[in-house]
């Protein structure tokens, strides 16, 4: 599994999304679409579903506060338990790849410490290595750690493909430094950590790089269950129109426990018919009892069924729900990017239609 590439690439009339197939060893993915993350997969037993999750590619997600990383990176025996959870955790057959939610001011800087990461994950046996940049971190210090990563490869006679991970950043200078940087070490997959957040012009910088790039895979990491535009949260799911951006795929938010309790009230869900993530009573209020979904947490019932049980219980039924009906979703996506459609599709849903009129965009 040595080679990443993107065929069959079909981009749509009216906006920058683009219908393409991953070619991942003997693997044939389309695209746009959505991939699991490890708290997904976690969330199989307590939403009450025994099929595996469905997704070509596993992102072992992995929070990363300062105490946990540094006892990977000091402790031997922290590092050889963490490669073995990672290298247990999916079926073989899956394509794995790692990603650490740096908090707390973690990071990796020191070369070592790269080196500590880059081994962790050969451990593992990881398909894709991934090198990702942190938010304190500049351009100049990400180039660096980018060549050493592709020396570690070479030294190390691995042959698999290397993917960086860029902060999404809304200063337009570092984000063109770093789409420089990008282009130079011809990345041919490339992740955009979003951060939890709505990044509008990080995404336009990577939407730029696309169109110049049309054959590199770009998916995004950490993608909140909506938009929010400055302080105020809208309805719209995040996920749905990332493609717009020429976003390939992408990943959810991985997120810690609340500070404050969690109630079933405010857990977002996603509506299938409208595209947008609604809480419990708005989602009552504008759908009545009906959830208008068929996947294998809702099964085509009402909403009552889907609160039922303890608060856990619901956040994980909404992990796999989300997970289900936006990859099902995303199949329309694709047929509508490929009739050059997709604009049409965005404006058929309600919460798309709301945020295009809140985002102009060139014709």
């Amino acid at each position: 599994m040595s080679t990443i590439q993107l065929a069959q690439i079909k981009v749509d009339s009216k906006t920058s999304a683009s219908q393409s197939e991953l070619r991942i060893g003997q693997l044939r993915i389309p695209l746009p679409n959505r991939f699991p993350i490890s708290p997904e997969r976690n969330a199989l037993k307590p939403a009450g579903v025994k099929e595996p999750l469905p997704g070509e590619v596993a992102v072992l997600a992995r929070l990363a506060p300062p105490d946990t990383l540094k006892r990977i990176l000091t402790q031997e025996e922290a590092l050889k338990s963490t490669a073995r959870f990672l290298s247990r955790e999916t079926s073989p057959d899956s394509v794995r790849l790692l990603y650490l939610a740096f908090k707390g001011g973690a990071m990796v800087k020191e070369t070592q410490d790269l080196k500590t990461i880059l081994d962790l994950q050969y451990l593992a046996g990881l398909d894709i290595i991934t090198v990702q940049h942190t938010v304190d971190m500049s351009p100049e210090d990400f180039d660096g750690q980018i060549s050493f990563a592709e020396r570690w490869m070479e030294e190390r006679g691995v042959e698999k493909p290397l993917m960086p991970i860029i902060q999404a950043t809304d200063n337009k200078e570092v984000g063109g430094e770093l789409v420089k940087i990008l282009a130079k070490h011809e990345s041919a997959q490339i992740g955009i950590d979003l951060r939890g957040a709505f990044h509008y012009h990080a995404l336009r910088v990577m939407e730029e790089f696309k169109k110049k790039n049309p054959e590199v895979w770009l998916h995004a990491f950490q993608v909140p269950p909506k938009i929010r535009l400055g302080r105020s949260p809208m309805p719209c799911s995040q996920g749905m129109i990332l493609p717009m951006f020429s976003i390939d795929s992408f990943s959810r938010w991985i997120v810690p426990p609340p500070p404050t309790p969690l109630t079933k009230e405010v857990i977002n869900v996603f509506d299938r018919k409208g595209w947008g993530a609604l809480k419990k009573k708005d989602y009552e209020e504008i759908r009545g009892n009906s959830t208008s979904c068929n996947c294998a947490v809702c099964q085509g019932k009402d909403l009552e069924p889907f609160y039922e049980g303890k608060v856990l219980d619901v956040l994980a039924k909404a992990k796999v729900h989300d997970h289900l009906a936006q990859r099902n979703e995303l199949e329309s996506a694709r047929a509508s990017i490929k009739r050059g459609e997709f604009l049409s599709l965005l404006n058929s849903k309600q919460y798309p239609r709301e945020f295009l009129q809140q985002i102009p965009r060139e014709a």
